[in-house]
């Protein structure tokens, strides 16, 4: 049951050359004629996707949104040897992807895969195989910038306290006397992020909204120190197990994509295998995620 793992940096440029000889006019720049904005892009999407992405009005938030939809067509088309104009993607009423139809196969509605953006990073994570065995997955990705400059660890992470377990806020805020623990206000910042990160996972895996109970299950990082090589050792305890919680079958990837960026994965199988290959996750550029990509009809008036 492998599982493929995607990542992309929202700053890198795109070029007229990443999408010839598909389209061959589509800079906006007389000083930088091979730059094109990445808005052009939207005719490579169903006019439903392209709809909710000019919603956004952060050129940002559209940016990484947009990669995300298009990692998910690239993805599909890549193991499931599909058309790329074939698929058409939704949202379930927990705000999850899903596809929501295609020319065919049908079964392809199965597919189990999710996507997170946040700061300078997309990540998708899907399985590349229909098995018979149940998989969920989840993955979320932390920008450790995003917090108010000067801002304590209380201040910032008050409003989030009831979420956690003391094991778990013990880690975050170094409760535990051990001098070779973080102690700046930065390291507990980042700690924090570190541990929602892998909280937002697991509720993303199973697919419960934002005021599902995130005390109802416990995290134990055991490799404290943050790598870009990814971890799987961290563990997870359900307090509360129910059929549609269950306390075994987890497994976890989580690690640095740079400085300032964590990911994590969730993972969930009937067997309890690890689906994880524990090879770093692959990082795409413009001319890889874009090399089957399909316009569209003509769908804009």
């Amino acid at each position: 049951m492998p599982t493929a793992r995607w990542a992309f940096d929202i700053r890198q440029t795109l070029l007229l050359e990443h999408i010839e000889p598909l389209v061959t006019s589509l800079t906006d720049n007389a000083d930088k004629p091979n730059i094109v904005p990445a808005t052009n892009l939207l005719s490579f999407l169903p006019k439903i996707e392209c709809d909710r992405l000019l919603q956004f009005r952060a050129e940002d938030d559209m940016r990484r949104a947009l990669i995300g939809r298009l990692m998910i067509h690239a993805f599909f088309v890549a193991h499931y040897a599909v058309r790329w104009d074939e698929l058409v993607f939704s949202r379930s009423q927990t705000n999850k992807p899903i596809l929501a139809s295609v020319v065919q196969p049908e079964h392809l509605k199965g597919v189990s895969f999710n996507i997170s953006h946040h700061g300078h990073w997309v990540i998708l994570v899907g399985d590349t195989s229909l098995s018979d065995s149940a998989l969920r997955l989840g993955v979320d990705v932390m920008d450790f910038q995003e917090q108010v400059p000067g801002e304590s660890f209380e201040s910032f992470s008050a409003c989030f306290l009831d979420q956690m377990t003391p094991n778990e806020m013990a880690f975050m805020k170094d409760t535990f006397e051990n001098p070779d623990t973080p102690s700046s206000i930065n390291d507990k910042l980042r700690r924090f992020y570190r541990m929602w990160c892998l909280k937002e996972s697991v509720v993303k895996a199973l697919g419960f909204g934002i005021e599902f109970n995130l005390k109802s299950f416990e995290f134990t990082i055991h490799d404290e120190d943050e790598t870009t090589t990814p971890i799987h050792s961290t563990t997870m305890q359900v307090l509360e197990p129910s059929p549609d919680f269950p306390g075994d079958g987890w497994w976890f990837e989580e690690a640095l994509l740079d400085s300032n960026h964590c990911y994590a994965i969730a993972t969930l199988t009937e067997g309890g295998e690890t689906v994880l290959d524990g090879g770093e996750i692959r990082r795409f550029d413009w001319k890889e995620l874009l090399k089957d990509a399909v316009p569209y009809p003509l769908q804009f008036t």
